[in-house]
């Protein structure tokens, strides 16, 4: 998130909880849908799995710098894993990977596809869960952070969180792409504010 968001710009919230662990929430967007498609193979999957497998016995607070492949190769070496669950992240992984020869007329839609499925296959349980949400555009997921933060805070300690009265930040999601001071502030939000907002 370099950059500010363009017209082409896909936003999303990724999730992975884990009792022993906690949580570790990202709100973000990409420049297009390679940049996203590149992002939940080789970083979202590489935290999620490797927390997956490891958080149950350990605190995780570094994530070795493997491919996905090898973090799923080794945990079922160790008999870390079942079969089971190596071939659902090995399906994952490979979903993925095949996605890269898609038309980009086609790419955003089977990235959504991915998402609902991979929700499906990861929801687990109060122990440990993995969750993706991809948003059309800045507007539906500011609203969605009002809507799922207003879930476990008050207007006004939500508020805080988020640095801005929610109309002011509705205002901002409005209008992140025209406006760049708008952009500004609303990537400043996803960058340094949203991390305890659910």
């Amino acid at each position: 998130m370099e950059e500010l968001p363009t017209e082409r710009s896909i936003y999303f919230h990724t999730l992975i909880f884990n009792k022993n662990i906690g949580v570790s929430s990202i709100w973000g967007y990409m420049p297009n849908p390679k940049a996203l498609l590149g992002y939940i193979q080789h970083s979202f999957l590489q935290e999620a799995f490797y927390k997956w497998i490891h958080g149950n016995q350990k605190l995780v607070t570094k994530i070795p710098s493997l491919p996905v492949q090898i973090i799923i190769k080794e945990a079922e070496k160790l008999k870390k894993i079942n079969k089971d669950i190596a071939i659902k992240m090995k399906h994952d992984y490979d979903k993925l990977n095949n996605l890269w020869n898609s038309p980009i007329s086609k790419l955003d839609l089977e990235v959504k596809k991915f998402v609902k499925e991979f929700n499906g296959r990861w929801r687990g349980d109060n122990k440990q869960f993995l969750y993706l949400k991809i948003f059309r555009n800045a507007r539906e997921l500011g609203d969605f952070v009002i809507s799922s933060g207003l879930i476990t805070n008050t207007e006004k300690e939500l508020e805080k969180k988020i640095g801005v009265p929610l109309e002011k930040w509705k205002d901002i999601c409005e209008d992140v792409v025209k406006d760049k001071d708008n952009g500004e502030k609303f990537r400043n939000v996803l960058l340094k504010r949203l991390t305890e907002v659910f």
